[in-house]
């Protein structure tokens, strides 16, 4: 069987590279091989709001919508420096306000994710894969892959639909999940820059009670910390809700305790989830999983592509798991978009996947590490940190890093089109920092009353931006690891620091410049001013001081 695109794995990775490929040339060959059939039980229920913006785009928005899935407003935590929950919402400030459903993707649902029975979820994006045009095989185990000198040559398949089991494609994308098939063929090294170990212990109960609700379906996840673990409580339908344990590998084993007594025991022993589950009924379907964070060394090849979890994975404190399979695979499908457009430097395509989707994965590993430092079973916060930066290559003292990594400065991480650690804006990361260390988090444009650019040193680069099926080269400049964006928010800010000094002004010209384009409300357009500021500033592409006489700026502060 011959095909453009063979796709090993019919998960969310996988569908969402055929879709992507079908909606925008339709031509294409597209075939996704599934060794399981559909619907099948999947952990990984908690969703963050990138996810929705790739569901719009490939059309399968308003399936999910009907489906009537919890709609996940934030997280509630027990977490860090206090003993007492707090909420992370990702409409801070702000009052969820109730639509009917199945609503459209805008206004707050454009800001909001989902929390999502895998089983019904996964079956949808298979099913609206094989409206798109691509051929979808479930039951189809792809039981070798054939490799000749680093390419894949064939698949060979157990799957009586498949004329001699064989399939032979122009291009190979594994997204089989942590089984990395392709992978593991083409023996490609795995690299675990973390020292967490943890193991993941969850069933499925039914009718516990709602955490917390706003309107009918509006909800948080809960996230509460026993000290040698923590529990996840998630609500995935009306009567439906995973409840998960994640706890050191080492711990588990010193214990002494089968899964289910340690399950058992981390459930009586919290008590806002005992109270939770007070009346709620097992399913018993209890499963356990090894949430070891890791990177594969190289996700592209000559004619292969490594997706979602086949390509790194980072612990799920953050709930990233799905988010990040989506955002990455959306990459693999424009760039074979791309590649097959002829139009643009195969190996710049390749690289660009390569650096931006590993990244990503480490930044979210960083985080996550930084999450486990604030917990009860870690001790000195900013040594900690400073390892962390370490890590990316920075040589920073422990109350410099710490700072650092509580500014979320990551500028080559940008959340389409915010600056961004591991998908959390900047000021979502520094109330999360605040609640860790029980102190409020600092924002470095506060102190200061003029700016200057400082782009000394730094060399011209072209980057891939992904936009409407298409990758455009979009110029940065780099400097010692670190990347300026020079397009949107950047370029603005860029031009005005050109005309401005003085900080009031600066963020003056830039709103003016962008009042035209804005989109949002003029509250929402200045904390993006100012999170875009505040990366460049961490990162030193901006040098403040301070002039006697002039006015300050103060940001928002985050608690």
């Amino acid at each position: 069987m011959k095909c453009d695109v063979a796709i090993i794995g019919g998960g969310p990775s996988g569908t969402t590279v055929a879709c992507l490929l079908r909606k925008y040339m339709p031509h294409l060959k597209v075939l996704i091989l599934e060794r399981e059939s559909f619907p099948r039980e999947h952990v990984g229920e908690s969703l963050l709001p990138p996810t929705g913006r790739i569901l719009n785009e490939i059309g399968a928005w308003e399936k999910i919508e009907e489906q009537n899935f919890p709609v996940k407003l934030g997280a509630s935590l027990k977490w860090g420096a206090t003993p007492d929950p707090f909420d992370f919402s990702f409409i801070p400030g702000q009052k969820y306000v109730d639509t009917a459903r199945p609503a459209r993707f805008e206004g707050q649902r454009t800001k909001t994710a989902f929390q999502v029975d895998r089983g019904v979820f996964d079956k949808i994006l298979l099913d609206h894969a094989l409206e798109c045009g691509a051929r979808v095989f479930e039951d189809a185990k792809v039981t070798e892959v054939r490799v000749q000198d680093g390419r894949v040559a064939e698949l060979i398949v157990d799957c009586d639909r498949i004329v001699d089991g064989k399939v032979v494609a122009k291009h190979y994308v594994d997204a089989s999940g942590v089984s990395g098939i392709l992978r593991r063929a083409l023996a490609v090294p795995v690299d675990s820059p973390t020292t967490l170990r943890n193991i993941a212990i969850y069933d499925y109960w039914q009718d516990a009670a709602w955490a917390k609700r706003e309107g009918p379906d509006g909800t948080h996840i809960q996230i509460m910390s026993l000290g040698w673990g923590w529990l996840w409580f998630i609500t995935i339908g009306n009567t439906r809700t995973s409840v998960g344990l994640v706890t050191p590998a080492e711990y588990f084993k010193q214990s002494g305790l089968s899964r289910e007594e340690i399950y058992l025991k981390a459930v009586e022993e919290e008590p806002h989830i005992a109270e939770l589950l007070r009346g709620a009924r097992r399913e018993y379907q209890l499963q356990a999983d090894r949430d070891w964070s890791y990177i594969a060394e190289q996700i592209v090849g000559d004619n292969w592509f490594l997706a979602g979890d086949s390509s790194g994975f980072a612990d799920p404190i953050l709930s990233a798991g799905i988010t990040l399979a989506m955002v990455g695979s959306r990459k693999v499908a424009y760039s074979i978009l791309e590649l097959e457009r002829r139009k643009l430097d195969p190996a710049w395509i390749k690289g660009e996947y390569q650096r931006t989707q590993k990244q990503n994965i480490l930044n979210h590993i960083r985080f996550a590490d930084y999450w486990y430092s604030a917990n009860k079973m870690f001790t000195d916060l900013q040594d900690y940190c400073m390892t962390i930066a370490e890590e990316a290559g920075l040589t920073l003292s422990a109350e410099e890093a710490f700072r650092w990594i509580g500014s979320g400065g990551f500028t080559d991480d940008t959340w389409d089109p915010h600056p961004a650690a591991g998908t959390y804006r900047i000021s979502a990361v520094k109330r999360t920092v605040s609640r860790f260390s029980g102190s409020t988090a600092e924002w470095e444009l506060d102190k200061y009353n003029w700016l200057q650019l400082n782009l000394e040193g730094a060399n011209a680069y072209r980057t891939a931006s992904y936009r409407e099926g298409q990758i455009r080269e979009t110029r940065t400049l780099r400097r010692d690891n670190k990347t300026l964006f020079l397009d949107r928010m950047y370029y603005l800010i860029l031009e005005a620091l050109k005309q401005e000094g003085e900080i009031t002004k600066v963020i003056a010209l830039v709103t003016k410049s962008a009042l035209p384009l804005l989109l949002t409300s003029e509250r929402e357009l200045n904390l993006h001013i100012l999170e875009v500021l505040e990366a460049m500033i961490t990162e030193g592409w901006i040098v403040g001081s301070v002039v006697s006489g002039l006015p300050f700026v103060k940001a928002p502060v985050c608690k």
